[in-house]
């Protein structure tokens, strides 16, 4: 009889009847089961607009066999509410029963979705905050229940009450407080829990791409115990900007070299930055307060993927490195150097390193002379370009042979780099 007395071919219809008759669902909980049909609609409205239309079909069917769909309108007034109640009322001229609650949220979403966007928006205001995403813990329960209807009924349109509900109440706190959504760049994630009426805060850490050069020795760009570090000066420098600076490099960390020419490609992150310090031009401002050290440009906004992918993306290194000699050497060898070039070298991990825990690794790679020119009897200078996987120092050095060849084996002779600047790095 129910089928019949819907004349139109709705299978929204029908389906909505077959969930109503053993499930009671408010108008946002049952909308959300057709949450990808219809343009334009919240899921109150797509829950409201199925009972209408259903109620308008009711109605017709019952003005010519009013009591055939009595015990259906009867049904979906105790589980469906508004506008069953209404027309069981004006068909039968008895009070309807009173509605069941929500078996999704208990009837209370409405009012979970007001209460909350005050609770955020209030939160914001306090913290200094304007642009945010959310994070939900829908009610106990909930996402079970819904879970279970969208099972028996093999609902393929349904959407989550936890997305429902980051989205409404997201909506509210742009609308009524004028804070706005960002999902690219927030300033901050709110973690709602519904059932323990909690609120956390997470300050998402800001990652900037940016050029790095570092004008002196002495400095590592890592913090170490004891040292002078990059990530300490900036710190100190930009304390305003937040609680933390992580700087990722593309190249080994080490304190000896200076990183001069255009320096290199590298990934600040702050951590927890403070309100309205998200700019790349107050970071830039902020940042580059001691020049005398370090020089950084930033380039834009980064990715966390930026950071893992930074080291496999050098090709090349380009150094300058002034060499002192153990014997006196002359344009001969000089000239032995640059003929020989490229040098195809064979690397195991330095004896430093191995010494500090390292891993023993072979290493293939080759030195390319650029530039080549003698400054005295026992010193010299070289531009010279290796493979980003190999020790420059030990190219030089040999390493007691865990290098070779070297430049040391090449010239017969002990040599030991005085000064290594890194001027240029390919990616």
């Amino acid at each position: 009889m129910w089928q019949s007395a819907l004349s139109m071919d709705s299978g929204v219809l029908m389906l909505a009847s077959r969930i109503l008759e053993r499930y009671p669902l408010c108008d946002r909980c049952l909308g959300r089961f057709f949450a990808g049909l219809g343009m334009g609609l919240s899921n109150f409205e797509r829950g409201r607009s199925v009972k209408v239309l259903m109620a308008m079909e009711l109605h017709g069917g019952a003005s010519k066999d009013p009591q055939a769909l009595r015990d259906k309108i009867y049904l979906y007034s105790l589980n469906a509410g508004e506008p069953f109640s209404s027309l069981y009322r004006h068909i039968y001229g008895l009070d309807p029963p009173k509605p069941s609650p929500c078996y999704v949220c208990g009837g209370k979403v409405e009012s979970i979705i007001a209460d909350w966007v005050k609770r955020v928006g209030e939160s914001l205001r306090a913290m200094g905050f304007r642009r945010f995403i959310l994070g939900v813990r829908p009610p106990e329960g909930s996402s079970e229940a819904e879970e279970e209807i969208a099972r028996e009924f093999s609902l393929q349109h349904w959407e989550s009450i936890k997305n429902d509900l980051k989205r409404e109440i997201g909506k509210g706190v742009s609308r009524s407080y004028g804070f706005e959504p960002d999902f690219s760049d927030p300033e901050i994630m709110l973690i709602l829990d519904i059932s323990r009426g909690s609120i956390e805060a997470v300050i998402p850490s800001l990652i900037v791409s940016s050029r790095v050069v570092k004008l002196v020795r002495g400095v590592s760009f890592k913090k170490r115990p004891g040292k002078r570090s990059l990530e300490d000066i900036v710190e100190r420098v930009a304390e305003d900007l937040g609680e933390g600076v992580r700087i990722s490099i593309p190249v080994r960390d080490t304190s000896r070299y200076r990183i001069l020419g255009d320096g290199f490609y590298s990934i600040l992150e702050i951590r927890s930055p403070k309100p309205g310090r998200r700019s790349l031009e107050a970071i830039s401002s902020a940042i580059n307060r001691k020049q005398d050290i370090y020089i950084i440009d930033i380039i834009g906004k980064g990715r966390r993927k930026d950071i893992e992918d930074l080291a496999n993306r050098v090709k090349r290194i380009t150094y300058r490195i002034y060499i002192y000699s153990s014997k006196k050497l002359g344009d001969i060898e000089m000239e032995k150097l640059k003929s020989q070039s490229p040098i195809t070298l064979e690397q195991r991990t330095p004896k430093r390193i191995v010494e500090r825990g390292g891993a023993e690794r072979i290493y293939k790679g080759d030195l390319k002379i650029e530039a080549i020119q003698r400054i005295s009897e026992k010193t010299f200078e070289i531009i010279a370009s290796t493979s980003s996987k190999i020790y420059i120092e030990e190219t030089i050095t040999g390493d007691e042979g865990r290098t070779s060849p070297s430049l040391s084996s090449i010239l017969s002779t002990d040599l030991k780099p005085l000064e290594i600047d890194v001027i240029r790095i390919e990616l």
